[in-house]
Formats: C-alpha cells, sequence, structure tokens
C-alpha cells in the first residue's frame, strides 16, 4: 500500500482543531477526535484514490471567504479571500506531501 494506517492516523491527530472548515464540512475537531476509529477507512479510500489516479470531486470543491486584514471595514480592498477546503481532502494532501518529501531532493 501506497499509505498506512499508521501515516493517515498522525496526520488526523495533527489536525489543528480550530482551523476554518468549509460549510457543511466535516469538523477538524471530530477527525483529531476519532482518529483512531477513521484512520483504517480513510488510508483504504486514500490509497484506491491513489492506485486508481483518481480523487473524490467533492474533494476538489472550495468555499471561498473574505478574511478582513485592517482598516476600514467597509473598503473591499481591506479583506483578503481564503479557500476553504474539504478537510478529508487536506488530510489525503498532507499524507501524500508527507510520502512523497523524502524522495524530493534538498
Amino acid at each position: 500500500p501506497f499509505l498506512t494506517t499508521e501515516t493517515v492516523s498522525r496526520v488526523l491527530t495533527q489536525l489543528n482543531q480550530y482551523k476554518a472548515r468549509a460549510p457543511n464540512d466535516t469538523s477538524p475537531y471530530i477527525l483529531k477526535l476519532f482518529a483512531h476509529f477513521l484512520s483504517a477507512s480513510l488510508t483504504v479510500l486514500f490509497n484506491v484514490s491513489v492506485s486508481s489516479l483518481t480523487v473524490s470531486c467533492q474533494w476538489k470543491k472550495f468555499h471561498i471567504a473574505p478574511v478582513f486584514k485592517k482598516g476600514d471595514k467597509h473598503d473591499v480592498k481591506n479583506y483578503r479571500p481564503i479557500s476553504l477546503l474539504c478537510m478529508v481532502s487536506k488530510v489525503f494532501d498532507r499524507c501524500i506531501f508527507d510520502h512523497l518529501y523524502p524522495f524530493v531532493d534538498n
């Protein structure tokens, strides 16, 4: 298998439970709390995704939210956009990154 249950479990337990999430998305708090129970299923899902070279359409969707920087709150220029992605997609991306990073030559 490309990814292991230990890798997925570690990434889940390292999630920042206070990070913003997309509307109607799984809470990072829940993913972190139930990491032990979810890691095996997510590992299978992630490995199938890697072996089939496909990614769920739901993982590609994002929600853009404005974040206030400073100054007048009524001025649109004082906001910056952030993309809120699916938490499972973020976990998948992190697992892939952690797996490939050791092979990248600095």
